[in-house]
């Protein structure tokens, strides 16, 4: 089965997320020339997993890996929100911009009748899975 998901590298060094059919630029140079695709998951939690450490300086890989443990967790004991429910609620939050913000999340949560969950949490599960990259004005841009 073919990944939904992939890992790619740019020239700059940086490995971040994308979906497999539309691979955007890289969000620490912007540069979309010379990406490779690494490989491919059908999870986004494996795909965050390994962008993580690919990322991460091996000095403080452990202490990394202890705290992904904990956010885990604490995903867990949320109100079991699926992948089903995130999507949901980026359709029914972006724009045709492909534009996220806090109050377009609120306004899904609530329509989608969600209690146990933020508009924070959210983006924290979008932003740790790398499908949203922030911007400056305190919106953002949604990667697939």
């Amino acid at each position: 089965m073919e990944g939904r998901w992939a890992m790619i590298k740019c020239e700059c060094g940086r490995y971040f997320g994308s979906s497999s059919k539309n691979v955007g630029g890289c969000p620490r140079c912007g540069s979309d020339k010379n990406l490779k695709i690494m490989k491919k998951y059908s999870s986004s939690k494996s795909l965050r997993d390994d962008i993580s450490k690919a990322n991460t300086p091996p000095e403080i890989e452990n202490e990394i890996s202890v705290r992904f443990e904990k956010y885990d967790s604490k995903i867990r004991k949320r109100d079991n929100v699926s992948a089903d429910i995130i999507q949901k609620i980026i359709k029914t939050s972006t724009t045709d911009e492909n534009i996220i913000t806090i109050d377009s999340i609120s306004n899904s949560i609530s329509k989608l009748a969600l209690s146990k969950i933020t508009a924070e949490d959210i983006i924290e599960i979008l932003e740790a899975s790398s499908l949203v990259l922030r911007n400056s004005n305190g919106s953002w841009t949604v990667l697939q």
